[in-house]
């Protein structure tokens, strides 16, 4: 058997990591958490890496969730899952199908550690493991069709304020699609080129049968360390410039954006409402309060909100309490979710949910699905979707830009490996 950290040391990290992701073509499931040596603020999680792959045993619903203790699970979450916690109903059609939950317990999990330590978690690993895959890296896409155009975004825009006048929400987040059939693509391909492209934190491949997430998130959604919970929303984006000069500018403009920090403390104060529905009267604070983090493509304002769970707490409660993460929804969150569905066309499915894990002992750690592209390799069609806070001081001519930023990094990753249909 191959010695994990040898390997590790032998060839480097990049090349361990490259391995581990194209081994994910073996399996009908898998899930690759991946921080790409970057941070979320003042919270960092426990693994540089952590890779699952096959199941032995499939959970699709909340009850054999909470039942299911003392082993690992691997799952995501989709944003239609509200339907199940509040009186809710999605009308709008999904553009491409995926489960509201589904979780994995894996057959094999491997494990990269801050300090670079990596580690066979679970399972047997064969020789051929280690051996590069040829994969197909051609792809070839027809013309995009977007299923919102530029005149009906901003027409919607100024409906949502409308609301916000009329007191219906005091914020709301609008989100557009992008759909395109292939003839090839490879989302194993595509996920390495785009955590290349635009490194982030929260990093996740998924992949359920046909269906796979190539996700770039730099958002953490909720994670749990022994009874402390920690939820770290993003409000407030700005582009990143080369010039060392103009970009202070633009930190400084991020940092001081009246209008940008009012979307983020109103977020803040949506999930330490959610937050102290199940932890220890008092025990929630804001750690961090409109903190500016740094990325490749982006500046983004993050706040930090943690909290003391209540013991004995089940999985299913802390969901029904915190999810959909309020970052993704507006305030206040359940009217913001009834005009989401009334205001867009499609069901976001995984967009706007989470990928994460849970550990033997309780502990978990979730993003936020964004920055992320879906794939039906049966249906040969991918769609990603993007989107953003809109508050009374909202410009929708800006509004629009800002979602032109937010996708750009998987708009240069199709481009540049792509020749059209």
């Amino acid at each position: 058997m191959i010695n994990l950290n040898s390997y590790l040391h032998q060839f480097g990290l990049n090349h361990f990591k490259r391995i581990v992701y194209q081994n994910a073509s073996q399996y009908k499931h898998c899930c690759i958490l991946d921080s790409c040596q970057l941070n979320t603020g003042k919270y960092d999680g426990k693994y540089e890496l952590l890779a699952a792959f096959g199941a032995e045993k499939i959970i699709q619903n909340l009850t054999d969730l909470d039942n299911h203790q003392n082993d690992w699970l691997f799952g995501i979450l989709s944003y239609d899952l509200k339907n199940e916690f509040e009186d809710l109903t999605s009308s709008n059609t999904s553009i491409i199908e995926t489960p509201n939950l589904l979780f994995f317990v894996p057959k094999i999990i491997i494990g990269i550690d801050k300090k670079n330590k990596a580690t066979l978690i679970k399972g047997e690993i064969s020789k051929d493991f280690w051996n590069p895959k040829n994969l197909d890296s051609s792809c070839q896409i027809e013309q995009s069709n977007q299923t919102t155009k530029k005149r009906d975004y901003i027409q919607n825009v100024k409906k949502i304020i409308d609301l916000i006048k009329q007191g219906e929400v005091y914020e709301l987040n609008y989100c557009i699609a992008n759909t395109y059939n292939y003839h090839k693509f490879s989302p194993i391909n595509f996920q390495l080129n785009l955590i290349n492209h635009s490194p982030v934190p929260m990093a996740a491949y998924f992949k359920n049968n046909t269906v796979h997430l190539c996700g770039a998130s730099m958002e953490r959604f909720l994670t749990k360390n022994d009874q402390t919970l920690i939820s770290q929303p993003i409000k407030g984006t700005i582009k990143k410039s080369t010039d060392l000069q103009e970009d202070q500018k633009l930190i400084h403009e991020l940092q001081n954006s009246i209008k940008e920090r009012a979307e983020n403390i109103m977020i803040v104060d949506l999930v330490r409402n959610d937050l102290n529905r199940i932890c220890l009267t008092d025990s929630v604070k804001v750690t961090e309060l409109c903190e500016i983090y740094s990325y490749l493509q982006v500046h983004q304002m993050i706040s930090s909100i943690e909290g003391i769970l209540k013991k004995d707490t089940p999985i299913s409660d802390i969901l029904h309490a915190t999810f959909p993460m309020g970052s993704m929804t507006g305030a206040p969150k359940i009217s913001a979710m009834k005009q989401i569905d009334r205001l867009e066309e499609f069901r976001r499915g995984w967009y706007s949910g989470s990928v994460g894990y849970i550990s033997p002992n309780g502990d978990f750690d979730f993003n936020v699905v964004i920055r992320s592209l879906l794939c039906d390799t049966l249906k040969k069609q991918i769609n990603y979707c993007a989107g953003g806070a809109i508050t009374i001081d909202s410009n929708p001519e800006k509004e629009w830009d800002e979602i032109k930023l937010k996708t750009q990094a998987i708009n240069e990753v199709l481009r540049n490996s792509t020749s059209y249909a």
